[in-house]
């Protein structure tokens, strides 16, 4: 086998990145920030503060020889993997005639954070397999994927091979099992194993989080569907999470029978959902450490999602508004009706104008003229479709985007791109969409009505999604729907917008404040809250559809809804002009005191707290800004207790000050011993007290 070590020449040039060949024949070490990739013809190592992977070179596969978590300095692998990961749908039989290893740096989206990626590129005589190995600085996060390019493509990309039974002991050229993404040698006694399984679809879909626990304790044969795992030691606390960034099982164009399958201390992860193509990609699959437990698996986490997507709040706060969650569709759509909106908005501390579907001239099948030739499809197929509506904006969009601007809001748009042949038309439905940008200034595309069959409709549909972003520079992104079809769902898409989680309507009595809430809290342990758009209603609509119900949402004060909202991303999901004025006071009130903080909320490690809300609970979110302050909302649902006691995360022992911002309750001065434990106070049900909270004294520990 030939070896070449490449580190590409144009690095010299790149801040905080340095690179040397050692006085060890054949070793290359490469640096940026706190990450370094340091290789030889037969090891790779990568790393960086937190984390560090190591890999031995095999036929041109990577083996797996060391998983450390950094901060512990504890080694996590039993030993060398029995084969190596990832590996392609089939054998890999021949021998190796090259292998070429490269580093650089990569801005995969320029939203991203710049990450090291090294890339083990093997040659064979039929076919070649590239190993990507990518790593952020200061992330507990190491990501692996495989691109095979053979001369034909596979008969077939349907289903993964049913194959992957598990891996056996012994040298992995005699068990050779295929389409792994990872095959790791874990310690299972003494572990608490969570299987999480998360739903979208939540047009007709709640309860969107089921963990299953598992102890591991004695030897089995287990195997699990589901994009996130986590393996957490027993008496330390420390653990590790799988990730795998791809759509939700159900929604997958390539299905697997699993995604893990574990016999003892073998844990094979199974699928690469790379397609039938002659060139195909697998899923990233993300391996990370974590201490400090549930606290420790939430903060990592949204670390590692927040580098896809660079925070600027210039960009990334709003409160979005929506005039499609009174049911009145796109009737009501005119320039007339947006300006008096815009107006009444404007009062309240609303600053998003939305065009929703209805602006464009082809009425959808949404339509209130959807017997006029309404379409959920193959839109290109009618002459001006997305043009402007001229019946509904006689002077175009000018002069409302001009009196937005005016006023600081910012432009949405909504947009249904055209599914035909796997999204063929992709590059014509962001050309409509980049005019808009760059005429009126619009950023916020809502994608609705996506679907896709097939690994060449996810394809160019994030295609779609990435030149929206790339082309301008990031101040576009996506509102990314996933209350419907088959779609990307959670990890997919982390770099292109904001997840457009639910849309409730009072109309079929299926909007509750406290379901909503259940969503978010239940979501918030694994999905960053900052990347879900959550809707709040008028509560006062359709009072006759909740006859004697105890939780309807008119029982609530009325900017309840609104404070459920406020550690995500706030959509106000009504017609502005249909809010009674007591209502309208009341969502000012409380926008005007949230604004100001909702940044640094953003900012903060974000973690749900309290109980699950049920509708009876206490329950709330903690944001932690720094090392002893941040954030709190408690919410007391229907309980009779009027106090609580909840343990905050990461609260070092002393004396707090916290300030009530809105709601009940009043501000307060507490001590805690180091345990978190805050107790709270909110003086009726349907209740909620939102505070900032920091530390005055440091307790003195014995």
């Amino acid at each position: 086998m030939k070896w070449v070590g490449i580190v590409v020449w144009l690095l010299v040039s790149i801040p905080d990145t340095v690179w040397s060949q050692s006085q060890e024949v054949g070793t290359v070490t490469f640096v940026f920030q706190d990450c370094q990739a340091r290789w030889t013809h037969q090891q790779l190592t990568l790393g960086n503060a937190f984390i560090q992977r190591q890999w031995r070179i095999e036929n041109g596969l990577l083996v797996n020889a060391s998983l450390r978590d950094n901060v512990t300095g504890k080694e996590q692998l039993l030993g060398a993997s029995p084969q190596p990961s990832p590996i392609p749908e089939f054998e890999v039989r021949e021998r190796c005639l090259k292998t070429t290893i490269t580093a650089d740096t990569l801005k995969a989206v320029v939203v991203e954070t710049t990450a090291l990626l090294v890339t083990v590129r093997s040659e064979y005589e039929s076919y070649a397999l590239t190993t990507f190995c990518k790593i952020f600085p200061r992330t507990s996060a190491v990501s692996t994927w495989l691109r095979i390019e053979q001369k034909t493509a596979l008969a077939t990309g349907t289903v993964s091979a049913e194959r992957v039974t598990g891996i056996e002991t012994g040298k992995w050229g005699q068990t050779v099992k295929t389409d792994l993404t990872e095959v790791l040698l874990l310690d299972h006694v003494h572990r608490q194993f969570l299987a999480v399984t998360l739903m979208d679809h939540t047009d007709d879909k709640d309860n969107l989080v089921q963990v299953n626990e598992f102890l591991l304790t004695n030897p089995s044969t287990n195997s699990w569907a589901g994009n996130l795992f986590f393996l957490e030691d027993q008496f330390t606390k420390d653990g590790l999470i799988f990730l795998k960034e791809a759509p939700l099982p159900y929604a997958r164009p390539v299905k697997s029978a699993a995604d893990l399958r574990q016999s003892a201390t073998q844990f094979a992860f199974t699928g690469l959902g790379a397609g039938a193509d002659s060139v195909r990609e697998s899923y990233p699959f993300t391996t990370m450490t974590y201490q400090n437990g549930k606290a420790g698996r939430t903060a990592v986490l949204q670390h590692y999602q927040r580098r896809f997507r660079t925070y600027k709040a210039d960009r990334d706060e709003l409160i979005w508004h929506s005039i499609w969650g009174d049911r009145n569709r796109d009737g009501r759509m005119t320039e007339a009706f947006l300006s008096e909106e815009m107006e009444l908005n404007r009062q309240i501390g609303i600053d998003h104008l939305y065009f929703i579907d209805g602006w464009q001239k082809g009425p959808s099948s949404n339509s209130v003229n959807r017997e006029q030739g309404g379409l959920w499809d193959n839109q290109w197929s009618v002459a001006d479709y997305w043009e402007p509506n001229q019946a509904r904006f006689p002077n175009g969009f000018d002069d409302l985007v001009k009196k937005a601007k005016a006023n600081g809001f910012k432009i949405g748009m909504w947009y249904n791109p055209d599914k035909t042949k796997d999204y063929a038309n992709w590059k014509r439905d962001t050309d409509v969409l980049l005019n808009f940008h760059r005429r009126f200034g619009a950023n916020y595309f809502k994608y609705d009505g996506v679907e896709f069959f097939t690994k060449k409709g996810e394809a160019n549909l994030l295609r779609a999604m990435h030149r929206i972003v790339q082309e301008t520079n990031g101040q576009a992104g996506i509102e990314i729907d996933i209350t419907a079809g088959l779609r990307t769902g959670y990890f997919a898409a982390m770099p292109y917008g904001t997840l457009f989680l639910e849309n409730r309507y009072t109309d079929f009595r299926r909007y509750y404040p406290h379901t909503t809430l259940r969503n978010l809290w239940q979501l918030a342990q694994f999905v960053d809250p900052r990347r879900m758009r959550m809707e709040f209603l008028n509560p006062e609509r359709n009072q006759h559809l909740y006859p004697d119900d105890p939780l309807a949402p008119a029982r609530y004060p009325k900017d309840y809804g609104l404070a459920v909202t406020l550690f995500a991303k706030p959509m106000a999901w009504f017609e502005t002009s249909g809010l009674s004025d007591s209502t309208r006071i009341a969502f000012a009130k409380l926008l005007t005191v949230y604004k100001p903080h909702q940044s640094a909320i953003h900012q903060g490690t974000i973690y749900p707290i309290g109980d699950e809300p049920t509708g009876f609970s206490w329950t709330g979110f903690q944001s932690q800004t720094g090392k002893s302050e941040g954030y709190v909302i408690v919410y007391r649902e229907a309980n009779s207790e009027s106090t609580k006691p909840m343990v905050l995360y990461n609260l070092p022992a002393g004396t707090y000050r916290f300030e009530h911002l809105s709601g009940s309750g009043k501000s307060f001065r507490t001590s805690t011993t180091g345990n978190g434990t805050v107790l709270f106070s909110l003086p009726a049900p349907l209740n909620y007290s939102f505070f900032r909270y920091q530390l005055l004294a440091k307790k003195n520990q014995p």
